[in-house]
């Protein structure tokens, strides 16, 4: 069921023939006239292409000329991206008056001549194609006509106003959850079964989130599974979801040990969601763990297999259906209808029950054509839906619905394009926003919007894919990281469309890669004794390469491979171990637009790197042995992201960021004291989402930090404000003043204070009214949190090694907050009196504050607090007694005498 798309491929082409660059680049060296002569050929393609797509479906001669333009529309894409990038370079030449050996007159006639030639080609290749008459349609032209196209791990997150026709299903479900009478052996097990789409995940979303639920246990745990039953991961995850961290525990016995400790003695729920294993025995292995919780201890398993339901299930199995009619239209009204009067449209009303009457009572596929339909305002196009041949198409044993791949055939050419590029990432994956944008941007699959950005037209685009339920699960972190991730069978859906164009590479499956394919997912080493090169070498010409982190190809391996691929856009080499500096040969792929090379272990960033005029995201996360950067990556003009987060080796940036205009992104930023190192330089960078300013203690005046404009950056959402740890006569004289002046936007939601020396807090702090997370972190004389009180909206407050903290006075406002972590803070005496008005605190810890001799009465009040840790606080005698009465309180560690 692959889709042969080139509307979106052909718009890029377009566009990059008429940018001004390469126009101008065209005319110089005398290339007008075959640049001319392509775009001509391109538009009178363009005039049957919509037409084409439609039918492919319905005839295979058709899908096989779209196959055959789609790999010389590529060829063309190469070949103006080729030409592009020698403008880009020799304009940076002129620029910083660099002498090259291309201006020289042989050179020029032989680039000239060569570029012609490539032209030439393409144009020809495609006048061929175009000029094939192997199909027939309306007499063999094809015309042009109306289709109305407009110019998996989970969580436990759910919107239950869009959650219809489950509501008995529930209920049934909590009853037999809140019956402690059914337990066998100390854990019941209750499996939710059906086929996909049907929403099991969200019954046990509606039910796990259910007060009556949450009051009942001591723990609610929920642990996707997927494909992968493996007893250690799951152990982990399950320690990871009560501890709210990371584990590092690295062996499966020690892991087992250190579950058993933390569901000993307590009534727990744990959610397994989407489990396919159909061995006994891995299941078994696992129970025996989970068998140490209180009496009352229930799993909820959500399977799609019957074999797998009834291997684990010990209550009666939940057989989920579609929903009624009713039900099914009540969804679908409320997607493709919003506001709209039911007078006004009856006749579309009448054709709509009918379309979701077809949906087999599928939430996700009424969804889906739900958000479709809103777009569609007249009788013709409902009709085309509801009468649509896809219908009709025969089951090739796939799972795709034809519901799923009517939302997807009726989306704009650049929407389809960017979604089933997702697919990229492997099932249940969490997929950020960002890096979506990124990738969509580097492919060339965003269409330029006039004064709009490709970064801003890529937002909307996610927004409209999650809207039309192609993306789900979104969540957004204070950070201004969002995640989403994709349902099961809409990565079905995505990986049918390309799967001419994506080859995942796994040891179970045949190693003979299709030799058109444009993107590449290594997942794991080939099987049957194929090396990776002798399978891959003969790709001519791919546009992405994936190495996902659980790999084992060597260097040796990949390398001979990435070196042929002269037209590469995206190369992900995340995690992958790479030492000492970047190799030369990425340096040399002239074409890349988005390069990753986080968690590896180079040092430093090569000058030449600096070359690669295209490059837009350069991912550099947590190379924690990265020491340098190029000096000369203020020349990279078209860089959109640097992302350099936990690099804390790195003791400068380079001279001169500020003419970067174009970057959006930059994690870190190191504040020198020399001309071209100065905070300053971020003044003109309109960066959004994270930003942490490191060295402010080489900060000289105020008035230098008012230059870098950090209140007008209104995108940025989290602001990480870094001194050095070393002695304070290293500060400048008024670092109160330099805080004052270090003001930001007021849409700020995460801000973290570190090292800072002065001993109140800047006026400003009272107007952050979006702010989420405050952290403050070794302040040694902040005295009191004066100026906090007015936060309302803060969600959770860290304070470690604030040593002249006395007491917390100014809590009392903090009316929504959640969270509150006081570590090593030690002159503490008392907490505040006005911690009763913390009504909705679920976690609060207290650690080496040795002044601490009691808590206030108050905190009895504090009836939503779950998690409390007291350590190391020799000043208290005792525990409070009331503690016991806490309702919601479900973990208490403390070793506090």
């Amino acid at each position: 069921m692959a889709d042969v798309l080139l509307s979106s491929l052909l718009q890029t082409i377009f566009t990059t023939l008429t940018s001004s660059a390469l126009q101008e680049f065209g005319i110089a060296w005398g290339l007008e006239t075959e640049l001319k002569n392509l775009e001509s050929t391109l538009s009178t393609i363009q005039v049957v292409l919509v037409d084409a797509e439609a039918k492919q479906w319905t005839s295979e001669p058709i899908k096989n000329w779209l196959r055959k333009l789609k790999d010389s529309a590529y060829d063309a894409d190469n070949v103006l991206d080729e030409f592009t990038t020698e403008a880009l370079k020799r304009k940076l030449d002129s620029q910083i008056h660099r002498v090259s050996a291309f201006f020289s007159l042989p050179n020029r006639l032989i680039f000239r001549l060569k570029m012609g030639n490539k032209i030439k080609g393409v144009k020809e290749s495609l006048d061929r194609i175009a000029g094939e008459r192997s199909f027939h349609l309306t007499e063999g032209l094809m015309v042009p006509e109306s289709r109305g196209v407009e110019g998996r791990q989970t969580s436990s997150f759910v919107n239950e106003s869009e959650i219809l026709g489950r509501n008995d299903e529930k209920e049934r479900i909590i009853n037999m959850l809140l019956d402690d009478l059914s337990d066998r052996n100390g854990v019941s097990v209750c499996a939710v079964c059906g086929m996909g789409g049907l929403g099991k995940t969200t019954l046990a979303k509606l039910v796990y989130n259910d007060k009556r639920v949450e009051g009942h246990f001591d723990l609610r745990l929920w642990v996707c599974v997927s494909d992968d039953f493996d007893i250690k991961r799951l152990t982990g995850a399950i320690v990871e979801s009560i501890e709210g961290g990371a584990c590092n525990i690295t062996n499966l016995d020690p892991l087992q040990c250190r579950l058993q400790e933390k569901l000993s003695g307590r009534r727990y729920l744990l959610v397994l969601d989407d489990v396919w294993n159909e061995y006994h025995e891995k299941w078994d292995r696992l129970k025996d763990v989970l068998r140490c919780g209180a009496k009352g201890s229930k799993v909820v398993v959500t399977t799609r297999s019957q074999k797998v339901a009834h291997i684990m299930a010990t209550l009666p199995v939940h057989l989920m259906v579609g929903l009624s009619e009713d039900d099914s239209w009540s969804l679908f009204e409320q997607r493709a209808f919003d506001n709209r009067r039911m007078e006004e449209d009856h006749e579309l009303f009448e054709i709509g029950k009918a379309i979701a009457k077809k949906c087999g009572g599928l939430p996700l596929a009424i969804k889906a054509l739900g958000s479709l339909m809103q777009f569609k305002s007249s009788k013709s196009e409902w009709l085309s839906v509801r009468d649509s041949k896809i219908w009709d198409l025969p089951d090739d044993g796939s799972t795709i619905l034809p519901a799923l791949r009517l939302s997807y055939d009726n989306l704009p050419p650049h929407l389809r394009q960017c979604f089933a590029y997702c697919c990229i990432f492997l099932k249940d994956s969490r997929m950020e926003k960002d890096t979506l944008i990124e990738l969509w941007m580097a492919n060339g699959f965003i269409p330029s919007k006039g004064e709009t950005t490709l970064h801003d037209t890529g937002h909307e685009i996610f927004n409209d894919l999650v809207w039309r339920s192609f993306l789900q699960d979104v969540e957004e972190y204070f950070d201004g990281k969002t995640v989403c991730k994709m349902h099961d069978l809409m990565h079905d859906l995505a990986l049918s469309i390309m799967q001419y164009d994506l080859y995942v590479m796994d040891p179970h499956k045949d190693l003979k890669v299709p030799g058109k394919v444009r993107h590449v997912l290594l997942n794991s080493r080939s099987a049957g004794g194929v090396t990776l090169n002798e399978a891959m070498l003969e790709v001519p010409s791919l546009r992405s390469f994936v190495l996902h982190p659980n790999h084992d190809f060597s260097w040796e391996e990949v390398s001979p491979w990435i070196s042929k691929q002269k037209y590469l856009r995206v190369l992900d080499l995340s995690g992958y171990n790479i030492f000492g500096k970047v190799p030369t040969l990425i340096s040399n792929s002239n074409h890349l637009r988005y390069l990753d090379m986080s968690y590896s272990c180079i040092v430093y960033v090569p000058e030449s790197i600096c070359d690669l005029q295209n490059l837009e995201t350069l991912k550099l996360k947590n190379c924690f042995e990265l020491c340098k950067l190029p000096k000369r990556m203020k020349h990279m003009r078209n860089l959109i992201d640097l992302d350099i987060k936990g690099c804390d080796s790195l003791i400068s940036m380079p001279p001169k960021l500020g003419q970067l205009t174009s970057l959006r992104r930059l994690s870190i930023f190191i504040v020198g004291q020399a001309e071209g190192y100065r905070i300053g330089e971020l003044k003109e960078l309109n960066l959004a989402g994270e930003l942490e300013i490191k060295k402010l203690n080489n900060v000289r005046s105020p008035a230098d930090v008012k230059n870098a404009n950090l209140k007008g950056k209104h995108d940025l959402v989290s602001l990480n404000l870094h001194w050095s740890d070393h002695k304070e006569e290293n500060l400048p004289n008024d670092v109160e003043g330099l805080l004052e002046s270090l003001q930001p936007h007021s849409n700020l939601k995460k801000l973290s204070i570190s090292y800072y020396r002065g001993s109140k807090f800047p006026n400003w702090m009272s107007g952050l009214s979006s702010l989420k997370l405050l952290r403050l972190h070794d302040c040694p004389k902040l005295g009191n949190l004066s100026g906090l009180e007015i936060l309302n909206s803060l969600d959770s407050l860290d304070i470690f090694g604030c040593h002249s903290l006395t007491d917390l006075k100014g809590l009392e406002g903090l009316t929504s907050l959640r969270s509150l972590h006081i570590v090593d803070c030690l002159k503490l005496r008392s907490l505040s009196e006005g911690m009763q008005h913390l009504t909705v605190l679920r976690e609060f810890s207290i650690i080496g504050c040795p002044e601490i001799q009691s808590f206030p009465e108050g905190m009895r009040h504090l009836n939503s607090l779950r998690n409390m840790i007291i350590l190391h606080c020799k000043g208290l005698i005792s525990l409070p007694n009331w503690l016991g009465s806490l309702q919601s309180l479900s973990y208490l560690r403390d070793s506090a005498l």
